[in-house]
């Protein structure tokens, strides 16, 4: 399920977690993502709602091909993908946003800049969602799961953080390296938000 490309400027409904997938364009890295993060949640018991857009990203655009190829490796279907703005409400409808770069994480805070504490470069959030415990709360839960992106946050570091390669424009090589760069982030990610299974 997608995050609804009209999203409302209200806070993050209370029933589902909402998580949010951000690169330049919305061709390559978050799109993959998005397809891959959908894969690995398909049986989950957290109700979480995908989506992906870009900072720049020219509306309806498809997927590059080297990324649809890429995905079909992984037995993933990118066909149906297509490109999104990042806008103020995407950004104030989400509980996590997950960039690429931390260019794009700074573009989500200015459009909101009550975003700070739920925005990550990926590999920033699945090392600091690591080992974040919330005993507190029943495993797949969506308060669980908002309370890891608090407590990654308190733990963030000043330090510019991990960020993932663009392959856009190279050989498909460079895709194929950038789908497992994603897909080995976001399985800690995702793994860390869902809790002990």
């Amino acid at each position: 399920m997608a995050i609804p490309p009209a999203a409302s400027d209200a806070a993050p409904g209370r029933g589902e977690f909402r998580l949010l997938l951000v690169c330049t364009a919305n061709i390559c890295r978050s799109a993959m993502a998005e397809v891959i993060a959908q894969a690995m949640l398909h049986s989950a018991a957290l109700p979480v709602v995908t989506g992906s857009a870009g900072v720049a990203a020219m509306a309806g655009h498809p997927m590059a091909p080297h990324a649809i190829t890429a995905l079909d490796r992984l037995g993933l279907n990118g066909r149906a993908h297509r490109a999104r703005l990042l806008d103020p409400g995407l950004v104030a409808s989400s509980d996590l946003l997950l960039t690429m770069e931390d260019g794009h994480r700074a573009v989500a805070v200015h459009l909101d800049p009550r975003a700070a504490a739920k925005t990550f470069t990926l590999p920033e959030f699945a090392q600091l969602a690591a080992g974040a415990g919330q005993r507190r709360y029943r495993s797949d839960t969506v308060d669980r799961a908002r309370a890891i992106v608090r407590s990654a946050a308190e733990r963030r570091a000043g330090r510019r953080p991990l960020e993932v390669y663009d392959p856009y424009g190279g050989p498909p090589e460079g895709y194929e390296a950038c789908a497992k760069t994603l897909g080995e982030s976001l399985s800690h990610a995702l793994a860390a938000l869902l809790g002990p299974r």
